[in-house]
């Protein structure tokens, strides 16, 4: 029961709290809020998004963009979960951020505190040689509606229509969107070039990294994606959606493919686009390089230590 978690939750943080010099929020913000008001403590919070937007996105209950949303006024029930969500962020001491978009974010909510970006990491991988005549695709994300992987296959669809395309594409996770991309693949009769694969972690993820061409992320939003970094690191060819964290990490093209609306046609043309470029080589060993010299691990984690430790 969803009450009696967060009651649960509520004391365990005050029981660890209360022996801790510093709390580090990175989810349960709600919960170590709440019990933050009786310890009193440090508190550094990383923030990747909105989760008001998520919450009331995914359940279909509202229709507009993260932008928009922020402006909109809604009912009752979404204007009290945005306001908790803002005195929340305004009582903690430190923000960190992934993204400039996200640091944006927070000053609009009014936050006065340490607000810092630091870069997510990725682990190094070994340097490996692709060809990118095969049209392999991936995706790696939770299944939810603001991921728009129901696009995507749209996309696929015309493409299989117009062009006749061979392709393979691999979608590795799970989430509340699983049945309705499920029946969107048999609709579309592409059982057997679309795979709901299910999780992967460690050494099974690699593999779908090192056997794929193409990622895919075209998603409403995007803090500072993971699965974009992974990616970009195994010299996979990117095709991502013009937001937020995505947006800063491709460019103007110059480590993927930037896809200008969340349209079907304009999914097709930079799809498209990728698979006949003859410049992926370039574009992939340009975006190796970016990502292991500002975003590594091991340059992510001696800044948060920084941070954590100065507490």
């Amino acid at each position: 029961n969803k009450f009696i978690r967060i009651f649960k939750t509520f004391f365990l943080i005050l029981k660890f709290g209360r022996k801790s010099d510093v709390i580090f929020i990175n989810g349960l913000w709600l919960e170590t809020y709440l019990a933050n008001l009786f310890i009193r403590k440090n508190t550094i919070r990383k923030i990747v998004g909105d989760p008001a937007w998520e919450k009331y996105y995914s359940k279909y209950k509202v229709t507009e963009e993260f932008d928009e949303f922020q402006e909109k006024k809604y009912n009752f029930s979404i204007e009290f979960f945005k306001f908790l969500r803002n005195i929340s962020i305004k009582s903690v001491n430190t923000i960190i951020v992934p993204s400039n978009h996200l640091s944006n974010f927070i000053k609009n909510i009014g936050f006065s505190g340490n607000l810092i970006k630091i870069n997510n990491g990725t682990k190094k991988s070994v340097d490996i040689e692709k060809i990118y005549d095969e049209n392999n695709f991936l995706i790696v994300s939770r299944l939810v509606r603001h991921k728009n992987i129901d696009l995507i296959i749209k996309s696929f669809n015309d493409l299989n229509k117009q062009d006749s395309l061979d392709f393979k594409l691999n979608i590795i996770g799970e989430g509340p969107e699983f049945k309705k991309i499920r029946n969107l693949i048999e609709k579309f009769n592409l059982s057997d070039s679309i795979s709901l694969v299910g999780s992967k972690f460690g050494n099974e993820l690699e593999e779908y990294y090192k056997n794929s061409n193409y990622f895919l992320q075209i998603s409403s939003y995007e803090g500072m994606p993971h699965s974009i970094l992974e990616a970009m690191n195994h010299k996979l060819i990117v095709i991502a959606s013009k937001f937020g964290g995505n947006y800063e990490l491709i460019g103007n093209n110059e480590f993927g493919y930037i896809v200008e609306s969340l349209e079907t046609n304009h999914i097709t043309y930079s799809i498209k686009k990728a698979i006949n470029d003859n410049k992926n080589q370039t574009i992939a060993s340009k975006g190796k390089n970016f990502v292991n010299q500002e975003y590594n691990i091991e340059l992510t984690t001696e800044e948060y230590a920084e941070v954590i430790l100065k507490k």
